[in-house]
């Protein structure tokens, strides 16, 4: 499920949909003269942080401001945030750059210094653009005012941080983790696709949570706007890992409150799970957090803002798809039905599916799609079938991006996986 709160912070309330990326172009061995701005700011609005990382690795002239453009982007895309912000800083300072490039890179630097919880850096940047938005398009100067709401509220607010007493073992039931916040036990759901923690309004106040008021504008999956505070839990322990200044998006008890009485009172997000540094997850639901992570060479793993993408493989074709704990089935999302529209149309059918979050349920149609044959990692998968959604699910054309979802149904086809942070990889076991 996911929701688009701003550039900073997308809880996982409603699925959200995104556009297909093309088979990555160039050889390993392929040198490239030089890259050029529009091969650079095409691939990054594709978000094909793959294909830009491959071209920068093997470009014989890295020094055009083009390429430092690029590199940028590509620690910026794989976890590199303090890397991508020095990288930033010195070619805003060098170069004379167009407003809309120049403001491309301060939203990633302010997305930087949010991943490195410096919020009140991340707001003074924020404030830049707000003060010079030149070239910035309406949507995005929208997300970026929500960006203001969020970072003003916690800029006194200490970084988050964690200490490891030892390796993590636990089991996970229905998807929902058991953790210890401010020393009361819960269990919630742990979800890769939450680029944010979120926890029912009763629930941060019976735990003790410090309630920031942001009336920060959530998106919700029946089109309805919604506000949000945040809150901070000074403690948040999982296992043998101990978190503090965890940050959560608060909403009202009926926002996650579902027909049937169904609830979720709270939801573990990316920015907890990112600072394991690595876990395993098998498919009987068992957790595993070392405390020291190995290295991974895999190198298939990227961040778009707080979502982590990999590639698949779709006869021939490379999709780019993001992780996500939290979803039980697949989907593929719009740009790939777009793509492949004939050869889909012609071997599914016509069927209705309710989905939804916070702001309630609606019935979305998609196409039933038998026996779809995909490729991650170095595996191949024959699903019995998959959702293809034909319209779009995103209010922001520039952030359709995403050609699929990767569920449960997928992962636990396999005994396990693992997501590297540190390495940015992925590995199916």
């Amino acid at each position: 499920m996911r929701s688009t709160i701003s550039r900073l912070f997308e809880p996982a309330l409603v699925i959200a949909a995104c556009a297909p990326v093309p088979t990555p172009g160039g050889g390993a061995g392929q040198a490239n003269a030089s890259l050029t701005w529009p091969e650079v700011l095409s691939l990054r609005s594709r978000r094909d942080y793959f294909t830009l990382r491959q071209h920068l690795e093997t470009a014989t002239d890295t020094s055009t401001d083009a390429a430092r453009f690029a590199k940028a982007v590509v620690q910026h895309a794989f976890n590199r945030p303090a890397a991508s912000n020095a990288s930033i800083q010195a070619l805003l300072i060098r170069a004379r750059l167009p407003d809309s490039v120049a403001n491309t890179l301060r939203i990633m630097e302010a997305d930087n210094d949010r991943r490195l919880y410096r919020y009140a850096d991340g707001l003074s940047v924020v404030e830049q653009i707000l003060a010079h938005p030149n070239g910035v398009d309406s949507a995005t100067l929208d997300d970026v005012r929500n960006s203001e709401k969020v970072l003003r509220a916690l800029r006194d607010v200490p970084a988050q941080t964690v200490e490891f007493s030892g390796p993590t073992v636990v089991s996970l039931e229905q998807s929902r983790l058991p953790v210890l916040i401010n020393n009361s036990p819960r269990n919630y759901v742990f979800d890769t696709g939450a680029n944010i923690s979120t926890i029912m309004r009763s629930e941060a106040k019976a735990l003790g949570l410090r309630i920031l008021p942001a009336g920060i504008e959530v998106g919700t999956s029946t089109d309805k706007r919604i506000t949000a505070d945040l809150g901070v839990a000074d403690g948040l322990t999982i296992g043998n890992a101990h978190f503090a200044n965890v940050i959560f998006l608060v909403l009202d008890d009926n926002l996650l409150t579902f027909p049937g009485g169904f609830t979720i009172p709270g939801i573990i997000g990316f920015p907890v799970i990112e600072q394991f540094g690595e876990f395993e997850l098998d498919k009987v639901g068992t957790l595993k957090i070392p405390q020291n992570p190995p290295h991974r060479a895999g190198r298939n793993l990227a961040l778009d803002d707080l979502t982590p993408l990999t590639q698949v493989k779709w006869e021939g074709r490379t999709l780019l798809c993001r992780f996500d704990t939290g979803a039980g089935r697949t989907q593929m999302y719009e740009p790939f039905y777009r793509h492949f529209k004939t050869r889909i149309d012609s071997a599914s059918t016509s069927s209705v599916r309710r989905m939804g979050g916070a702001g309630g349920i609606r019935e979305t149609p998609v196409r039933v799609f038998r026996k779809p044959f995909l490729a991650l990692g170095d595996t191949s998968i024959v699903m019995d079938s998959v959702d293809v959604l034909p319209g779009s699910i995103r209010s922001n054309d520039a952030d359709n991006y995403l050609d699929c979802n990767i569920g449960h149904d997928i992962l636990d086809s396999f005994s396990g996986f693992v997501l590297n942070f540190r390495d940015m990889a992925f590995v199916l076991q």
